[in-house]
């Protein structure tokens, strides 16, 4: 289950709360994805039924009432607030669908795909499986250390890809740069994040930067752009993860010393 079908997935639960469109219309207008989303929306709806509500006649016109006195600034807001509601529905739908799937496919695909790489047959379960735990993750400091993993996991698929001479998909730089700016995020706005927690960050980002930099020696001229693209992005990273452990050790220090980040730089290199 590739991101891909997660995206049309929830795209078709919104046609289906909001438009009222059918399941078979949204297979129909996805033909070529249908044998792997029919199980998805069956049981996406099935999963969505109970949060269905249909108010009470009375109601929808007492409603309908002060709808039409309030004025346009009061409607955005309501707007907004039930828009929210829905994506947090429909993500809940999105996180079950794929938990009933990976049970119905049976438990034994999970262990096995631990291992896979981008392009593996049993990738996409690997994945699948970590959105669920992200789902299912609360709390910033846990949130900032499973976001650290996964972009850690990320890194070692890019090793592992390289030593293989196999080819390097975009998708993966753009992953583990998205899990290290979640990561980066929780923590910083962490009131006191932990010190293993921050030299972890900073600990990641430096490899990161030195996997990266291995990778483009032997890269296809292809792949070098993608590359040097994402060594930029690490060392931005870097010097948050440097600024989050400054102030954790120095409270009252503001940035960096210049020629302290130009001895790392060329340490790197």
């Amino acid at each position: 289950m590739n991101k891909e079908i997660i995206d049309i997935l929830d795209a078709c639960l919104e046609r289906i709360a909001l438009k009222g469109d059918t399941i078979e219309q949204c297979l129909e207008s996805n033909a070529a994805h249908r044998a792997e989303l029919e199980p998805l929306l069956s049981a996406a709806s099935s999963a969505s039924e109970p949060l269905s509500i249909e108010p009470r006649p009375a109601f929808r016109q007492a409603a309908r009432a002060r709808l039409l006195s309030t004025i346009a600034a009061a409607e955005d807001t309501r707007d907004s607030k039930r828009l929210l509601f829905w994506r947090w529905q429909r993500r809940w739908a999105v996180a079950l669908s794929i938990v009933l799937v990976l049970l119905i496919a049976g438990g034994s695909m999970v262990p096995a795909s631990a291992d896979s790489l981008p392009g593996d047959t049993l990738y996409p379960v690997k994945t699948a499986t970590e959105k669920v735990q992200a789902f299912f993750t609360f709390g910033d400091e846990a949130r900032a250390n499973f976001h650290l993993k996964l972009a850690e996991r990320r890194m070692e698929e890019l090793g592992s890809l390289a030593e293989k001479n196999r080819p390097i998909p975009a998708s993966v730089l753009s992953a583990m740069r998205s899990e290290t700016d979640s990561a980066i995020g929780f923590i910083d706005r962490s009131q006191q994040p932990g010190e293993a927690l921050v030299s972890r960050l900073v600990n990641l980002t430096t490899s990161q930067r030195i996997v990266l930099a291995r990778i483009l020696t032997n890269a296809s001229p292809e792949t070098k752009h993608r590359l040097r693209e994402a060594i930029n992005r690490s060392e931005g990273a870097h010097w948050r993860a440097i600024i989050i452990r400054d102030r954790l050790m120095k409270p009252d220090a503001q940035h960096i010393a210049p020629r302290q980040l130009q001895r790392e730089q060329k340490a790197l290199y």
